[in-house]
């Protein structure tokens, strides 16, 4: 082997070095930036508001006074909204900062479908069934218990 071929075969080992260490400071960047988001999102009356961080963690949730004259029901309902538009909003700022990284590649795909699943409400089953009302003078018996309940 020559010393041109070496020389050749040094430069390119030096390249593909360089390569790699710009690969691996990138990633180190991507994922001190990844740590570092986070999304504040308010409901669209400003009574609910939560701070989302990578990966669907919530961070902070806060309420403010006239979130408590809601029912219950309508509270529990902006807190889920409002807390799925943030996991929306930290999705879409992973999804940008990974971009440079991973974009046009499969994992970008598996992440970006990853996002969406988590995103898709879940199924539900039914209402639980409800135990079949007793005949009037039986209330307050257990069919387990031959004397009723001590409970009453």
């Amino acid at each position: 082997m020559s010393s041109a071929e070496l020389g050749a075969g040094q430069q390119r080992l030096d390249d593909y070095m360089r390569r790699v260490n710009d690969i691996q400071r990138r990633a180190e960047e991507t994922q001190a930036q990844l740590k570092a988001l986070r999304a504040d999102v308010s409901s669209p009356d400003r009574s609910v508001t939560v701070t989302m961080a990578p990966g669907g963690r919530l961070e902070k949730l806060s309420l403010t006074p006239s979130a408590m004259r809601m029912s219950h029901d309508q509270l529990a309902a902006m807190i889920t909204e409002t807390v799925s538009k943030a996991h929306a909003a930290v999705a879409g700022q992973m999804e940008a900062t990974m971009q440079p990284l991973i974009g046009g590649t499969s994992a970008m795909d598996f992440l970006r479908d990853q996002v969406t699943a988590a995103q898709q409400p879940e199924e539900t089953e039914e209402q639980p069934q409800q135990r079949p009302q007793r005949p009037k003078g039986t209330q307050g018996r257990d069919d387990d218990e031959p004397f009723g309940t001590i409970y009453r």
